[in-house]
């Protein structure tokens, strides 16, 4: 199988059709892939895939299938991936996850938090390496990746610092910036009396449409923050952003 192989014998069209045989039933093409092959301090080899992914994170049938010596094992990995991947496609392989044991003992076994971690890490690595070498391109898939992104943001402090490089936040106006770019833009007009730079954001454009036209005549600017998890990374990003404030529109 496909991803027994190293990645340099392989073109992007393989991957494709490896997804295409994982999942029949799916008609839209991943966004793009990672490529996982260690054999050391654990062995791992895999194959995932972001697909498009909607703002209802509930609904996931096609899920990532876990494999033993190629060996079909479960596609339930709860516990033994983190749980942002589970929003994720593919195949990973592994001898070093203890199987017929406990959700719990997994958890709290080494070579599976290591595995886990590695994962993340190669996340983080791939989206960053995407952001910086085409960044237009990371632009046009950001709506579709974001939830994964900004759940993982709120779930692994190490992702979130990784993250802040290449995280987005849209404006109204359809323009991306990471947050330290968008602070650095409106700061000298949207600064508040107590130094805090104040981020005013809606999280629907239709219903509060007013608000936002009132808000750009002053010359504000606006971001467009609509996932369903958003209220818990603006409570994290403030957290972390010392003199940053996230007001809603029409507050």
């Amino acid at each position: 199988p496909i991803w027994t192989k190293k990645p340099k014998d392989l073109k992007d069209e393989d991957y494709k059709t490896f997804y295409r045989e994982l999942y029949p039933m799916q008609f839209e093409e991943p966004l793009f892939h990672i490529h996982l092959n260690v054999d050391f301090p654990f062995n791992l080899t895999g194959v995932l895939y972001f697909p498009k992914i909607s703002n209802d994170i509930n609904f996931q049938k096609d899920r990532i299938q876990l494999y033993q010596n190629q060996v079909f094992v479960t596609d339930n990995l709860e516990g033994i991936v983190p749980e942002f991947l589970t929003m994720l496609r593919g195949v990973i392989d592994s001898a070093d996850i203890p199987l017929n044991v406990s959700r719990s003992y997994l958890q709290m076994d080494n070579s599976v938090k290591k595995i886990s971690t590695y994962i993340t890490k190669k996340v983080a690595d791939k989206l960053s390496s995407m952001f910086n070498k085409d960044r237009e391109n990371f632009e046009k898939k950001w709506n579709d990746i974001k939830i994964v992104i900004e759940y993982e943001m709120l779930s692994d402090d190490k992702f979130f610092e990784k993250a802040e490089k290449f995280a987005l936040y849209p404006t109204v106006q359809d323009s991306f910036y990471t947050l330290d770019e968008f602070i650095d833009k409106i700061k000298d007009n949207q600064t508040d009396k107590d130094s805090k730079c104040i981020i005013l954001y809606t999280s629907d454009r239709q219903s509060q449409h007013s608000y936002i036209e009132e808000a750009k005549d002053k010359g504000y600017e606006v971001l467009l923050l609509d996932s369903p998890i958003i209220t818990h990374l603006i409570q994290k990003l403030e957290e972390k952003k010392q003199n940053v404030s996230f007001v809603r529109v029409d507050a």
